[in-house]
């Protein structure tokens, strides 16, 4: 009893930011709560937490689904925040200083009972999010009286969190919090007896850790872990040396331009002028252009962005460049320069695509940007229902996919005129923006090694963080004090490339390796601030961040660092078609250790010469590697645009379509592969014991008497029995059914099929599924088999 005295005492004359520790019982006491007796051991429901990983605040509160409203408050028993709502989950919230995290406290046998479907993130739980992802607070006040005493929304105001970040004053009954990746989430809080305000106890820390003014605040800097790489076995070029350029070079069959570093440049190492430059660590630039001479040009452009060669396709070249400063009004330097691109053609042909006047500025796709998460996210079923009944009209005034719409349409005209043989020049402001858009779209147009997952990983290196696009900046990761008559620098330019990428995908199922859950966990790693990739707007920065503060960089591409083996499965896409020109890109499992490499799998001289340590473009014949048979016609007509629902709408169960949309269709697709996986087994080992039961009801064979049959199976049932997976293969006995084909072929109808799928749903594998979780695995784990280089598809021929 002191001792709670004590700390009471202690409490009035002292404002902690830290979480009183997890069995400190006298600091969450039962009398001040008002909880039901089997919700008062929410201090034991404590978050998970990283290395170097500081609880900062926390406090009872309820999660509400991001559609309901917290109108009920109150209502139910307990004159608390009950809230009488059986959607709301008790539980104990709190904020550290990498992420908001809420651990629900429930009982181990409903936990225990639910078998759960979703992507598992290694470092977040399922309702953590960090502080990187927050785009706004929304506090909503009380005036006067308790939460229990209001009905709905009377005497409450609702207001953002100011630039001066204060909490608001009068106490504060829920928070809504608005994250960059469209999730909304909304807490309401227990009234205390002993006056203690819980919501501005949250408020205030989110005010003093979710929104830094310096890079060096972010979490990255204090998570010290030691870092081991395992992309020594893949093919994603990181950008980071010469000779990565120079094999890009190679690649392409280019020979008219070189590549400059800027460590080896003395005019670049003179501190008198280095400070003038803002070039990244190496660039590309014609031959017939003096180096010296070049970096003096680079001056008189925005940001030292003069022309980078990026991308080569026969005789043509994609190159981007920015725009002249405003106190540049002679045209003579950039006429210079074009010429000098011109010359590096064969043909002497050059077309300028001027991108500042054709394509939206940064403000305008924020302010697009911030219209469709308007419509994505509605905060009650009241703002859904006005929303839904005009959702085209509100789609089409936010201008996302008209813009989506036009990057894919100046992508076609650039890939276009590279197929013409015509060298092609990106011209924007600060070439770092639109002009990464635009030029990656055309790559992968064109190219279809950048349409695996190594090859758009290596483009995304070369065009965005090589060329330095500014995270850092687009994504927020810095709130500066908004200056009113200065330009917004937030902008979400990646998620509209990311958006026109799905856009081909949907067009060209069959093209592309990765699946639009690696695109959207792309995007949702962009506020992951663990890993460097997507933090920094140049690579002086980053320099600087390892020299100065000792930062460890993870590249986000490691994705064992996230994610288990069963949950990166997903980034692959069944309907991929993989050529057999394509390079080798990963070693399969089906290949054991020490085995023989076949010759279909062995390395072409080409990618033997790009494993040299030391590379020269001059050392090797200019003859392009990249297939001119492999290019997309895709329709950049808005008609054909669609909404990525999987990214948007995932956070909103009112629209997610049961067992349905879909990840159904693709989870068939993956289960037809493994079954073909398992037949190739069969032929390539000759030992037919383990076929699937569906040869067997197609051709009326008896299965073999060491053939292993499911738990209590028997000839003859009239009620389909539960499936057996064995090696990712469905094992069905056979049903008694009129001996006819027709009989055996419709077992194999999606009606026959669909009884043995898992129960997914249209925004699977990010929403919370109920099945067979050992069953899915089984079946990605085949699939992803035969999608793998070197599969037993590659090493058999089956004509």
């Amino acid at each position: 009893m002191n001792l709670v005295m004590d700390h009471q005492r202690k409490r009035n004359t002292f404002t902690s930011y830290v979480a009183p520790p997890a069995g400190d019982v006298s600091a969450l006491t039962d009398d001040e709560w008002n909880l039901p007796g089997d919700m008062r051991d929410v201090h034991l429901a404590k978050p998970r937490l990283l290395p170097n990983e500081l609880v900062v605040a926390s406090a009872p509160a309820y999660l509400f689904p991001s559609i309901a409203p917290i109108d009920l408050i109150g209502e139910g028993e307990g004159g608390g925040a009950n809230g009488g709502s059986k959607e709301a989950v008790f539980g104990l919230l709190s904020v550290t200083n990498f992420k908001l995290a809420f651990v629900p406290l429930q009982r181990e046998s409903t936990l225990s009972s639910v078998a759960s479907l979703a992507q598992e993130h290694l470092l977040l739980s399922r309702n953590d999010i960090t502080l990187n992802n927050i785009d706004h607070v929304y506090q909503v006040a009380e005036t006067g009286k308790a939460v229990s005493a209001l009905p709905g929304n009377v005497g409450r105001r609702k207001k953002k969190l100011d630039a001066q970040q204060k909490p608001i004053s009068g106490r504060i009954a829920a928070l809504h919090i608005l994250c960059k990746n469209f999730r909304l989430l909304k807490f309401a809080f227990q009234y205390s007896k002993g006056g203690k305000d819980w919501g501005k106890h949250i408020a205030s820390a989110l005010a003093r850790f979710a929104f830094p003014t310096r890079h060096d605040l972010s979490f990255a800097y204090c998570y010290q872990e030691p870092y081991y790489s395992t992309l020594s076995k893949s093919s994603v070029s990181m950008y980071t040396t010469k000779n990565d350029w120079a094999r890009e070079l190679i690649r392409c069959g280019t020979s008219n331009w070189q590549v400059i570093s800027s460590d080896s440049e003395p005019l670049l190492q003179n501190d008198r002028h280095s400070s003038r430059y803002t070039l990244p660590a190496h660039f590309v630039i014609p031959k017939a252009c003096p180096v010296e001479m070049f970096l003096n040009w680079t001056l008189a452009y925005c940001d030292s962005r003069a022309v980078f060669w990026v991308y080569g396709y026969g005789n043509a070249s994609l190159v981007r460049l920015a725009e002249l400063k405003n106190s540049q009004q002679d045209n003579t330097t950039e006429n210079v320069m074009l010429e000098n691109v011109r010359s590096a053609n064969d043909r002497k042909q050059l077309h300028l695509l001027q991108l500042t006047d054709r394509l939206p500025s940064i403000l305008d796709v924020h302010k697009a940007y911030e219209k469709l998460r308007r419509i994505c996210a509605p905060e009650s079923p009241q703002h859904f229902s006005v929303e839904d009944s005009k959702f085209l009209v509100l789609l089409e005034k936010s201008n996302w996919l008209f813009y989506v719409s036009l990057c894919l349409r100046y992508s076609c005209e650039a890939a276009e005129k590279l197929r013409q043989g015509v060298t092609c020049v990106l011209q924007e402001t600060n070439g770092r923006d639109l002009c990464c858009v635009v030029s990656s779209l055309t790559q992968i147009i064109l190219d279809p090694f950048y349409r695996t997952i190594d090859g758009f990983q290596s483009l995304i290196q070369k065009e965005w963080v090589a060329l330095e696009h500014p995270f850092q900046r687009r994504l927020g990761h810095i709130r500066q004090q908004a200056d009113s008559n200065g330009p917004q620098e937030e902008s979400p330019v990646f998620l509209l490339f990311l958006d026109s990428v799905w856009q081909l995908l949907q067009q060209y199922p069959d093209e592309f390796e990765f699946s639009q859950t690696y695109l959207t966990t792309l995007w949702d790693a962009c506020f992951m601030p663990i890993f460097d990739t997507f933090q920094f707007d140049c690579n002086a920065d980053r320099l600087k961040a390892v020299k100065e503060n000792q930062l460890i960089l993870r590249p986000v591409w490691d994705w064992s660092e996230q994610f288990l083996e069963k949950d990166k499965m997903f980034f692959t896409n069944p309907f991929y078609q993989k050529q057999k020109s394509e390079v080798p890109c990963r070693r399969s499992v089906a290949i054991p250790a020490g085995g023989i490499m076949l010759p279909g799998l062995a390395k072409p001289p080409i990618a033997a010469a790009l494993q040299r340590s030391t590379l020269s473009p001059n050392s090797f014949v200019a003859q392009s590697s990249i297939p001119k048979d492999r290019y997309l016609q895709p329709d950049h007509h808005m008609s054909a645009m669609a909404i990525w629902e999987q990214c948007y709408y995932r956070w909103m169960p009112i629209v997610e379509i049961k067992r349905g949309g879909f990840p159904q269709i693709e989870l068939q697709h993956r289960l037809l592969l493994s079954n073909v996986s398992k037949l190739q087994r069969c032929l390539d080992l000759q030992e037919y014991d383990d076929l699937p039961d569906v040869y067997y009801e197609l051709t009326k064979e008896k299965k073999p008497p060491g053939a292993v049959m499911a738990p209590g199976q028997h000839q003859a049932s009239a009620v389909p029995p539960s499936p057996e997976i064995i090696d990712g293969v469905e094992r069905r006995r056979r049903i008694s059914l009129p001996h006819s084909n027709s009989a055996a072929v419709a077992a194999l109808t999606p009606e026959g099929v669909s009884s043995v799928l898992p129960e997914i749903s249209s925004f699977f594998p990010f929403s919370v599924n109920t099945g067979e979780t050992q069953q899915l695995h089984d079946i990605l784990s085949s699939s992803h088999e035969y999608l793998l280089e070197g599969s037993i598809m590659d090493r058999l021929s089956i004509a």
